[in-house]
């Protein structure tokens, strides 16, 4: 059922739209997707939104180098800390798109919020994604977190790291 969710919305989307404005939905609709599945624990569903490579930019938030991975190694990555945290919520808004033929740009600001026993860690930013048109899906090829804010303690996401990894 998860794995229907992207196409459902985006047939929902087009049936009333003109062809620029149905690829515009379609964008807005994997973006949008990739934090909530993650929110949900619906890695399957993220790991559509993304192209085999894909560019992943965390520099702002952890420093080094962006890297070139799969999509199904990401989500190993996200699968090392998101189940240790008690729960999160990544809150997209102001999603804007650019479409220049079968090529893309989305952004979003996003408030990602991270809970450990009571104490919350929301680094704040902006998402920026690449997007290309494979066959009529939209695929993410880069995307990157650019961090203007940090409240509260990184110390959970370590914390999350352990608890992932040993299943609490």
């Amino acid at each position: 059922m998860k794995s229907a969710l992207i196409p459902a919305l985006t047939l929902a989307a087009s049936t009333a739209l003109a062809d620029p404005q149905i690829d515009e939905a379609r964008i807005m609709v994997v973006v949008s997707s990739i934090p909530m599945a993650v929110d949900l624990a619906a890695y399957d569903l993220a790991e559509q939104a993304f192209a085999d490579p894909v560019v992943i930019d965390y520099t702002s938030l952890w420093g080094g180098e962006p890297a070139t991975t799969s999509p199904g190694a990401l989500m190993d990555a996200w699968r090392g800390i998101v189940p240790g945290f008690d729960a999160t919520h990544h809150a997209l808004s102001n999603v804007a798109v650019t479409i220049s033929g079968d090529t893309a740009t989305a952004t979003a600001d996003v408030d990602g919020r991270h809970w450990i026993d009571g104490e919350i860690w929301r680094p704040i930013g902006t998402y920026y994604w690449d997007l290309t048109k494979v066959e009529d899906d939209w695929k993410v090829t880069r995307m990157v977190f650019d961090m203007t804010e940090e409240i509260g303690s990184r110390d959970l996401a370590g914390l999350a790291m352990e608890r992932a990894a040993t299943g609490q």
